[in-house]
């Protein structure tokens, strides 16, 4: 398992409304942003979803670590959540 430590930098929920061409609903998502460093040493903004924010309240400004998967489509290295089991 991946871990990325940062700086807590948001936590907030995005999303719902709907799509005007498909009439699809956009479901709400609470994400965080947290503050890394990229291979060069400079910062970095990595946008994560999470199941809740409840575990984040509070927290803006301070250094956590997080479960995280990568994966590539060919450019930057992505990164999402992972569950603890």
């Amino acid at each position: 398992m991946l871990t990325l430590t940062g700086i807590i930098r948001a936590a907030t929920t995005l999303g719902g409304g709907t799509k005007t061409k498909t009439g699809e609903i956009i479901k709400l998502r609470p994400v965080l942003q947290i503050e890394g460093l990229d291979n060069r040493g400079l910062v970095q903004i990595f946008t994560l979803t999470v199941p809740d924010l409840a575990e984040y309240a509070g927290k803006i400004g301070e250094k956590i670590s997080v479960p995280v998967r990568a994966w590539t489509t060919g450019g930057s290295v992505n990164l999402a959540y992972e569950v603890k089991p």
